[in-house]
């Protein structure tokens, strides 16, 4: 027997910095990807001003991991 696995909710959102479409959960039942990454609260106060919607996934896994880089590199 075999486990159906259900189809990944449909896009309903456009990244405000990529312009690509993607799944915004936020008014989701269940949470939504972004809750699995940290952000460090100066990114997320830069994002707050400079965007007024979620950004996609691979937009704040980017900018994550840019954050991460110390400064000089």
């Amino acid at each position: 027997m075999t486990v159906a696995q259900a189809a990944p909710a449909p896009d309903n959102a456009r990244c405000p910095r990529c312009g690509g479409p993607f799944r915004c959960g936020a008014a989701d039942a269940t949470p939504c990807a972004c809750t699995g990454l940290t952000l460090p609260p100066a990114l997320l106060a830069e994002l707050s001003k400079g965007y007024g919607d979620c950004l996609c996934l691979d937009c704040l896994r980017t900018l994550a991991a840019a954050a991460a880089i110390p400064a000089g590199r």
